[in-house]
């Protein structure tokens, strides 16, 4: 029988903060509570900390079992000054240690960073790869940080998205946006939605009626998360309101030297996964601002904790949350921020107790379970280069 190989640019456990991540491990924990049989045959193949461990074959303990790890190269933690593209080192690496990942037919190579399909098409042309775009390949050069000036890269890059998603077997989407997006290229489209484990908590933490006037922001400090107008909006508000933003980017300094960057707002750094409900426990509401995305996961993280969200309406946050019931929409302006905070400060144990009711549509076991059924066919014995889907 053949691996299910995770491909991603993350080490699995703390590496980034992010909802790719939060997602992927949702994943693998119902894999690891549900499916014992599948749960020996998984490889990670990923990124270390450590330049030692790049390409040496290594367990990590993930839900009760351990699982194999194979780096492929290594993350700078440093997110506020990365010097080179990780992407870039990732797809280098892949081909690198090809003589340790020995991709064959029978394999299934469940990519969640595309540019892991170029490598594993190289060590084995006829390969099995199934796609989970966790936002819109079409919106992925607007978040350049490398290359940015370079025409010729830039569509060079656009062209071999569309490659990958010709060659893909299956594609999961998570939007409307992005299910018409790559309509013209491939018909095993499969929508659906994020998932998310959720807590057990007593009902007097998700129907709290004290606003403490506390917001978060957890994300990537990157340009198109629109962080400056939230800091605007905290500084804006007359009573006082206090903004933690968890996370780490590019964008961090700019962020700091912010004259509205006082004592209202305090920046935690990249912090572990694990530590995410510690914040939204504590925050009376949960404000992103992007110009695109998929479902951040963030998001449902939030609404599992009884949290209401304001966002804007772009990629699939729009299909996942109510607006006027368990979230407020913004512009992306500060001052349209500012309205949706005191909107729901007004009415907060109604949306706290929306937002929790929302969150159940969600959870984990059901979405993985649909997930799995699509994968199952690929996993037979001798079925992986027969299944449908193979370019």
């Amino acid at each position: 029988m053949g691996r299910l190989i995770f491909y991603d640019t993350s080490n699995y456990t703390d590496f980034p903060i992010g909802g790719q991540l939060t997602s992927i491990r949702s994943q693998l924990r119902y894999l690891c509570e549900t499916r014992e049989d599948l749960a020996g045959r998984i490889l990670l193949v990923g990124v270390t900390k450590d330049p030692e461990q790049v390409g040496k074959l290594s367990e990590i303990s993930l839900f009760g079992r351990q699982i194999r790890f194979l780096p492929a190269a290594v993350c700078e933690t440093e997110l506020g000054h990365t010097a080179h593209s990780l992407r870039a080192a990732f797809a280098k690496g892949l081909w690198k240690i090809r003589k340790h990942l020995k991709v064959t037919r029978d394999d299934l190579n469940y990519i969640h960073t595309p540019e892991a399909v170029g490598p594993v098409r190289l060590m084995c042309p006829r390969a099995v790869t199934v796609i989970f775009s966790h936002g819109s390949y079409m919106n992925m050069e607007r978040g350049f940080r490398f290359f940015r000036n370079n025409p010729l890269i830039r569509k060079g890059f656009i062209l071999y998205l569309h490659y990958v998603l010709r060659t893909a077997a299956e594609i999961f989407v998570l939007d409307e946006d992005s299910l018409k997006d790559y309509q013209p290229y491939n018909r095993h489209l499969h929508k659906i939605r994020n998932s998310i484990v959720l807590p057990d908590l007593p009902s007097e933490e998700t129907g709290g009626a004290v606003c403490r006037g506390s917001l978060t922001f957890i994300g990537r400090l990157s340009k198109d998360k629109g962080v400056e107008e939230i800091i605007r909006a905290v500084h804006g508000l007359d009573q006082p309101w206090h903004l933690t933003v968890v996370g780490d980017g590019e964008q961090r300094d700019l962020l700091l030297a912010m004259p509205e960057a006082d004592e209202r707002v305090t920046f935690t750094g990249a912090v572990p996964p694990q530590q995410i409900p510690d914040f939204l426990k504590e925050t009376d509401i949960l404000v992103m601002n992007s110009a695109f995305e998929g479902v951040p996961m963030a998001i449902l993280e939030a609404l599992s904790y009884g949290v209401p969200v304001i966002s804007t309406d772009v990629g699939g946050i729009g299909e996942t949350v109510r607006f006027g019931v368990d979230s407020e929409k913004t512009d992306g302006t500060a001052q349209s921020i500012r309205q949706a905070v005191l909107t729901i400060a007004g009415n907060l144990p109604q949306y706290r107790a929306a937002a929790r009711e929302r969150a159940a549509c969600y959870d984990y076991r059901v979405v993985n379970a649909e997930i799995l059924a699509v994968l199952e066919p690929y996993l037979l014995p001798q079925t992986g280069n027969t299944a449908r889907g193979q370019a």
